[in-house]
């Protein structure tokens, strides 16, 4: 059985792991959707790295970073849940689940109530990993320029 950690991301190392995940996923989404997502003040958010987010997840196997994802604040009670990605060497270990699983419980722990999301429909597996955990549609909370996108939400 593999080795394999997921955790809060605390260390320097970690939290840079986290960043190149994290820069490795705007490039594979950019890719999938022709579209750059600089809407999102990505150049802001990597410029200050990690000052956006309430915690972020590092997912470890066999001691290498292979996956991430970040809580970060939305509005008041809200937070939302980004940059979910496993790089290929990591997949097939149910990580995605396991990490969207341990956003939900960092985002119980920092008190908010509900945690939203935005995704593609394209991204299948990503679309059944959030449907499978309870999170249901919801309208568009933000200022997104891409027509397909979809948006979800679970209450904590």
């Amino acid at each position: 059985m593999a080795d394999i950690v997921i955790g809060k991301a605390e260390t320097p190392q970690d939290i840079e792991a986290v960043k190149s995940i994290f820069i490795e996923y705007m490039t594979f989404i950019e890719t999938f959707l022709g579209q750059d997502l600089n809407f999102q003040g990505t150049d802001k958010e990597f410029a200050t790295f990690p000052d956006i987010y309430d915690e972020l997840l590092l997912a470890k196997l066999e001691g290498r970073a292979v996956g991430a994802c970040g809580i970060k604040p939305f509005k008041g009670n809200i937070c939302e849940l980004k940059r979910l990605y496993c790089r290929p060497e990591g997949r097939g270990h149910n990580l995605g689940e396991r990490l969207t699983i341990a956003s939900i419980e960092a985002a119980r722990r920092h008190g908010y109530e509900e945690i939203y999301l935005d995704t593609d429909p394209g991204l299948t597996h990503a679309n059944r990993i959030y449907e499978k955990l309870g999170f249901t549609d919801i309208d568009r909370y933000y200022d997104n320029p891409m027509r397909s996108s979809r948006y979800m939400k679970k209450s904590l």
